[in-house]
């Protein structure tokens, strides 16, 4: 079976490459998570609570490889695993297999440089190519740049859901649930 390969040229010339994670990339993965959980507010975990063990991670991973209800890709550039997205149908019963929910997510080193656009193109294409014609996500209402990136897509604020989140620190974080409705003939 061929896996999913593609390389891009970012905006400062680095060279990004979105693939299918292998078995062996579960290590930069894991580091990647602990990276992701410490950097920002707007994951739906606390710093130290991704506890997933290096065979676990590569379960999970070989589970995605050939999915036919979604796509998990990695982002690398120059040969660092700095992100990555998931799209998944929402559910295998008939009255929801027009949907599908995606997340993804960055380090903030590699923010503003393309790469969040890119796999967003990537989810959509293959929600695209899966005949889908919804595609939702949730992100926390302060997440400006993410909600900017978003509705550049075209995804539109169906609602929000107070108090969504209860940080470690007491705080609340509010989240909308965005939505981009697939018409034939669009492309991302």
């Amino acid at each position: 079976m061929q896996r999913y390969h593609r390389d891009y040229e970012l905006k400062n010339g680095q060279k990004l490459t979105v693939r299918v994670p292998e078995e062996e990339d579960a290590d930069a993965l894991l580091r990647l998570m602990q990276i992701l959980d410490g950097e920002t507010k707007f994951l739906a975990r606390e710093p130290g609570e991704f506890q997933f063990t290096l065979e676990r991670e590569q379960a999970f991973i070989r589970s995605k490889q050939g999915s036919e209800t979604g796509q998990f890709l990695i982002a690398e550039v120059e040969g660092a695993i700095v992100g990555s997205c998931n799209v998944e149908r929402v559910s295998r019963q008939k009255r929801y297999l027009h949907r599908a929910a995606m997340a993804v997510a960055l380090e903030k080193a590699y923010w503003g440089m393309g790469i969040g656009s890119v796999l967003m193109r990537e989810c959509i294409r293959w929600c695209r190519d899966a005949g889908l014609e919804q595609l939702e996500l949730e992100v926390v209402t302060a997440n400006e740049r993410a909600i900017a990136l978003y509705q550049r897509f075209g995804f539109e604020i169906t609602g929000t859901k107070k108090h969504a989140l209860k940080y470690g620190d007491g705080t609340y974080g509010d989240e909308y649930i965005l939505c981009l409705f697939l018409r034939d003939g669009e492309k991302p």
